[in-house]
């Protein structure tokens, strides 16, 4: 005759129960993290890949933030450079109509004026750190702040005080681009010509205002040409840190790039579908509830139950 294990029967129902309840705290525990699993050792097969991974891409976002910060110094380059030369032009159209009208009533009051704007773009600062003043970024590069300190200067070089080290950053494997400017290397060309005026316009030959003399043309005239040549170089500098803007533009799309593509390849590996998570849980709730309801009624079977 057929013999009735009750004690076998509740045994292999417990092992069912417990299987659905630990696929249904599993599901839970997927929706509720987004994550296949809860450890490494779950993902064993492809934890090299995925480890590598996540290296590529914290790589990705380093250089990411390096091109972002040489992009807020670049940005910044260009802003002060751009007053550089307008301010340069300025004097040199002023220069030329003296020359032209042999006289002049507004030159020595343009030169101020512009000088201390252009000192105070050579001094710019972002976040404490000033923008031209090389690995010295907590001093301010030009110390002579107006007409009179430049000419009380011996020498134009005397008034820079940045060193000779220009910032760089690592925004690729192997790209290491230097993004910063000095201040001596914008301002020294010009501000000599700012000099050799206002030394002119205090000499014996002097003051530059009124009517003017052969002597007077004469020096505006070869100071014009040292303003043709600062204002030319300046506009070098503009071009080159526009060079350098789109390269690190480029640099930074390529990586954003790298970086989407990494986030993507790495969610597939670790990242669980929630539209699918959702379906199991409630499919193993119910699996769950049924192993709850057979185990009960396996609990209160008897032989009477087969007499």
């Amino acid at each position: 005759m057929t013999r009735v294990s009750s004690f076998g029967n509740q045994q292999v129902m417990l092992s069912r129960l417990m299987d659905n309840q630990a696929r249904l705290f599993k599901d839970q525990t997927q929706i509720t993290t987004g994550k296949k699993e809860d450890s490494y050792s779950g993902l064993a097969t492809e934890i090299s890949t995925l480890l590598g991974a996540k290296t590529v891409i914290d790589q990705t976002q380093g250089y990411l933030r390096a091109a972002d910060h040489a992009d807020r110094f670049l940005r910044t380059n260009d802003i002060q450079l751009s007053t550089m030369v307008t301010n340069a032009e300025n004097i040199r159209d002023t220069m030329l109509e003296a020359i032209a009208q042999e006289e002049t009533f507004a030159l020595n009051e343009l030169m101020g004026e512009s000088y201390s704007t252009m000192v105070s773009a050579l001094n710019t600062s972002v976040g404490g750190v000033h923008v031209f003043s090389g690995a010295r970024s907590d001093k301010e590069p030009v110390t002579a702040k107006t007409i009179a300190d430049l000419t009380a200067a011996t020498n134009v070089a005397d008034i820079f005080q940045n060193d000779q080290r220009r910032p760089t950053a690592k925004v690729g494997q192997n790209t290491t681009m230097e993004y910063g400017l000095l201040a001596d290397e914008v301002g020294q060309e010009v501000f000599q010509v700012f000099k050799n005026i206002a030394d002119f316009n205090a000499g014996p030959s002097g003051p530059l205002a009124g009517k003017l003399d052969a002597t007077q043309i004469n020096f505006l005239k070869s100071e014009l040409a040292n303003m043709d040549t600062a204002i030319d170089n300046l506009r070098v500098l503009v071009a080159r840190n526009g060079t350098r803007q789109k390269n690190v533009e480029n640099f930074t799309k390529e990586h954003e790039n790298q970086e989407a593509f990494l986030k993507i390849f790495i969610s597939d590996i670790e990242d669980v579908n929630v539209a699918e998570a959702i379906s199991r849980l409630n499919n193993d709730q119910v699996a769950l509830e049924a192993s709850f309801k057979i185990t009960s009624e396996l609990t209160n079977l008897t032989l009477l139950n087969f007499i």
